[in-house]
């Protein structure tokens, strides 16, 4: 009987050291990491509401099936409305948390929005007068760009929208579309945020002009020429000629007076790190961004600053009124 024992171990042990030395089936298991899912928006300036219904989410990777994400709302809904107006500066609103992820390089991030061909209460943008405009999407996707799952701990990223540029309205103004142009993924471990205050004198510097109205403009990279610094456009369908040399800015944002305050301001939430350019101008109210129209910026001249942003900094600049 002893024996018999001792020969049990001895199979016992020499069947573990053989696993272990042939590699067992959990090294051959994909490493992975948890990660999370929000949106934000870069503020527009003529919409009440910019409303977004999304069910899903899709992550396109080689080597593996789609993998699709059910997004769900308060009240047991099966999808979640997002006002995006009422997350931008550097807010944000959770689509999904605690997502377990296989690690690696991910092709594309792909929303599943529901449209005006689901009802008019979906999607839709209320606009300043107060009409609700519902909202189309090809298909009902908004495909977007990669990103890549790491193992280092938690990942957030933030599917951060500059509504300037993705959102348009059609010829006769009967539907709004989005547009991957404009939207991108950010990994919150490597944006930062600027922010800051616009001097009165500067809102009131163009009172007058036909494109009265104050923005701040976000440009990648430092030291250009006022004339490189161009208003928004999308490459893709421009027509109109462009400068030589001319940088299209990265991000735009209104300058408005918040509540409570005596002060104009503006942010922007969710840049990548880096140099960066920030511009005023207080005569961008017509910047359309589907085609370069040869807006003044900066305007005052004088009124631009280079930057430098680091990863989970908050920076202030501010723009000032020069004697």
């Amino acid at each position: 009987m002893k024996q018999l024992k001792l020969t049990s171990l001895s199979i016992a042990i020499a069947t573990g050291l053989m696993l272990s030395g042939c590699g067992s089936d959990s090294d051959s298991t994909p490493k992975t990491a948890m990660v999370s899912f929000a949106v934000a928006d870069a503020p527009v300036d003529d919409a009440q509401e910019v409303v977004v219904a999304i069910d899903a989410i899709e992550l396109v990777k080689d080597g593996q099936d789609n993998l699709i994400l059910d997004v769900s709302g308060e009240n047991d809904l099966d999808y979640m409305q997002v006002d995006l107006k009422q997350f931008q500066g550097g807010d944000s609103a959770l689509l999904l948390g605690d997502q377990e992820l296989t690690i690696g390089e991910y092709k594309e991030l792909i929303l599943h929005v529901l449209d005006e061909s689901e009802g008019p209460d979906f999607s839709y943008v209320t606009e300043l007068s107060g009409a609700q405009i519902p909202m189309k999407q090809p298909s009902q996707k908004l495909k977007l760009g990669g990103f890549e799952v790491t193992s280092d701990g938690v990942q957030r990223f933030t599917i951060h929208f500059d509504l300037r540029t993705a959102l348009v309205s059609n010829k006769n103004n009967q539907r709004y579309n989005l547009k991957p142009h404009g939207v991108e993924i950010v990994d919150n471990s490597t944006v930062a945020s600027l922010y800051g205050t616009v001097d009165a004198s500067l809102i009131t510097s163009c009172v007058g002009d036909e494109n009265e109205g104050s923005f701040v403009y976000l440009y990648p990279g430092v030291d250009m020429t006022n004339e490189q610094l161009t208003d928004n456009f999308d490459p893709a369908i421009n027509v109109n000629p462009l400068p030589e040399g001319a940088v299209r800015p990265v991000n735009s944002t209104v300058v408005e007076m918040k509540d409570g305050s005596n002060d104009y301001s503006y942010a922007f939430g969710f840049i990548p790190a880096g140099d960066y350019t920030v511009a005023f101008s207080c005569s961008a109210a017509l910047d359309n961004p589907e085609s370069y129209q040869g807006l003044t910026i900066p305007n005052p001249e004088t009124q631009r600053h280079n930057v430098t942003l680091n990863n989970e900094e908050d920076l202030e600049q501010n723009f000032q009124e020069i004697e």
